[in-house]
């Protein structure tokens, strides 16, 4: 077998670790080993798993280096251990989201591609969100998935570049539990919050206020930001909110808010950026751009596609934010006058 042959059938066969990370995560298995070593006759009595089957799959995550094993003691390794959800850098949300949900939308891949719709439409025969918003079990798992991208964001930069006394009124739309608020909320210390979002979510946003101790200073509004905006803010904020919907319904939540805001507003955009070109070391790019139109028909988009999209509601990227190698945070105003306002804006933050 050549190279080439090689490499086709380990990407054709690419999802047997999928499931093998999936599985594991879902039946517990770092969970119990997260700073402890167990035998396979102990890790089995606990998970209630047949021992002769955990032992050969065990075998397989010590093989992806997930666990190792010394002696007849298993314990996690120390990318094992990012798969607890006891760690603080966890990410154990997110391989549960995938197994549950996604990886259940890619089997429509083929269908959706000749049908021209959502793979998650053909598997559910309705809207993601939708679904979502109707079901407890997927609603907790897209959350938790959610929340822990949130928090890993680092927004210090965006209270650095500005002067913290002018800001008095921050509004989230589509803000969720709020934990993006709460970071933006530390750092403009004079400013309270409201986080406008579906009234789904309005407990555990709630609940995240109450946990910071902004009950004074922070407020879950319901709302949709299909429809027309109501309250004036000096900050707007989407985070990872546009790339899950088509361009048509993108321009409409830009019009509503660019309808409320002034020259002196601005909107905060955190999301992904295509790269302009394609090279072997974007794949992870465009794969992501496949995934998150195989999840709910959005897309993700290059910094061009963006301006484009924004001049037509007449908003302008005033600043470009570099949080990491893939997210940014688009520093956007509303351009009054209606002038070519283009492709020259300052860059802050360094990859």
């Amino acid at each position: 077998m050549d190279v080439e042959e090689m490499k086709i059938i380990n990407m054709i066969q690419g999802y047997s670790q999928s499931y093998v990370v999936y599985s594991a995560v879902e039946l517990g298995i770092f969970n119990a080993l997260y700073k402890k070593s167990m035998t396979s006759h102990q890790l089995a009595t606990k998970l209630q798993l047949s021992h002769s089957l955990l032992e050969r799959f065990m075998k397989v995550l010590v093989a992806m280096e997930f666990v190792k094993q010394v002696d007849a003691q298993y314990s996690s390794t120390s990318l094992g251990d990012k798969l607890s959800q006891d760690s603080e850098e966890s990410m154990a949300a997110m391989i549960l989201f995938n197994g549950r949900i996604c990886m259940k939308a890619w089997g429509y891949f083929y269908d959706a591609l000749k049908r021209n719709s959502s793979p998650i439409e053909l598997m559910k025969g309705e809207a993601f969100f939708e679904v979502n918003a109707m079901s407890h079990d997927r609603l907790s798992t897209f959350n938790q998935m959610m929340r822990q991208a949130s928090m890993q964001l680092n927004l210090n930069l965006l209270c650095e570049t500005r002067n913290i006394d002018e800001i008095k009124k921050i509004t989230d739309i589509g803000g969720g539990a709020g934990d993006v608020m709460v970071q933006l909320l530390e750092g403009f210390p004079y400013a309270e919050g409201i986080i406008l979002d579906k009234d789904y979510i309005r407990e555990e946003a709630e609940q995240t206020i109450h946990t910071h101790r902004l009950k004074e200073r922070c407020r879950f509004v319901e709302g949709d930001f299909f429809l027309p905006i109501e309250h004036q803010s000096d900050v707007y904020v989407l985070s990872r909110i546009l790339h899950d919907w088509d361009d048509h319904k993108v321009s409409l939540i830009l019009r509503n808010i660019a309808d409320v805001m002034t020259d002196e507003n601005v909107l905060f955009i955190i999301e992904k950026l295509l790269p302009e070109k394609v090279t072997k070391q974007t794949l992870p790019a465009f794969l992501g751009d496949m995934h998150i139109w195989a999840l709910c028909n959005g897309k993700e988009r290059t910094e061009k596609e963006y301006e484009e999209l924004l001049h037509q509601e007449h908003l302008y990227i005033a600043k470009k934010h570099l949080l990491n190698s893939d997210i940014v945070v688009l520093e956007v105003k509303k351009n009054v006058q209606n002038t070519n306002r283009r492709y020259d804006y300052e860059v802050c933050g360094a990859l």
